[in-house]
């Protein structure tokens, strides 16, 4: 099932000059970026990102952090996107994520681990819509899709 998904690329993936490879990633494994903007993000988009947190010792943290520095919003399209991207961004935790996840690979400590990805498409839907406003998710077709996906039942 074709779904939409939204990746975060948080500050530190910014800073490290990672957002050109771990895009890459996504495009590799077949993906489609349907919505890609460089946001400055505000302290009130940041909490409501992160409400599900609030009232947690770490809330603050996280708010700060993400509004340290400008990040990369990414909506990617594609068949079970959430799942797909879960999976390739990697646990939570850099020291539990498999090598060959982005985490797994790139990042050392929770509190900065490069990526955010939705965990659910309701979660997505409503992040998407948080994060890009009406008419900036494109719909569109890629030639390369009849070599990278099998065509629906």
């Amino acid at each position: 099932m074709t779904e939409r998904s939204l990746v975060l690329l948080k500050p530190d993936a910014v800073q490290r000059l990672l957002v050109g490879p771990l895009i890459g990633r996504f495009e590799a494994r077949g993906l489609k970026i349907v919505g890609l903007k460089l946001v400055a993000v505000s302290r009130d988009l940041a909490e409501r990102h992160y409400a599900v947190h609030r009232g947690k010792p770490f809330f603050g943290g996280l708010v700060a952090f993400i509004t340290s520095s400008p990040l990369v919003a990414v909506a990617l399209e594609g068949p079970n996107a959430v799942a797909v991207v879960r999976s390739m961004v990697g646990a939570t935790r850099p020291n539990e994520a498999a090598p060959g996840t982005i985490r797994g690979d790139l990042a050392l400590e929770t509190a900065q681990n490069l990526v955010h990805a939705s965990d659910a498409p309701e979660t997505a839907a409503a992040e998407l819509s948080m994060w890009f406003a009406p008419g900036e998710l494109l719909a569109y077709d890629r030639d390369i899709d009849r070599w990278a996906l099998a065509p629906e039942d």
